[in-house]
């Protein structure tokens, strides 16, 4: 049994045909965890939540690649 893993990743549909069992959606390339067009309280609650998800992620068995959308859970 190995240590889990979380990919936080902007291209999700790429980490995922690679391998990857637990992939995080992210918000955009450029800015993986938040939104720079967002107040600075905002954009740190942003990416607080998908680091969050990316925590919660890790302690849920998946048996194989998986995603964990952030966007999905906060509707």
């Amino acid at each position: 049994m190995g240590i889990p893993v979380g990919m936080i990743s902007a291209i999700y549909n790429f980490a995922l045909t690679t391998g990857a069992n637990r992939v995080i959606r992210g918000a955009r390339i450029e800015h993986v965890c938040g939104d720079p067009t967002l107040s600075p309280e905002k954009d740190y609650a942003f990416g607080m939540h998908i680091v969050r998800t990316a925590l919660a992620a890790i302690t849920v068995a998946v048996p194989g690649p998986t995603l964990f959308d952030p966007m999905q859970e906060r509707k």
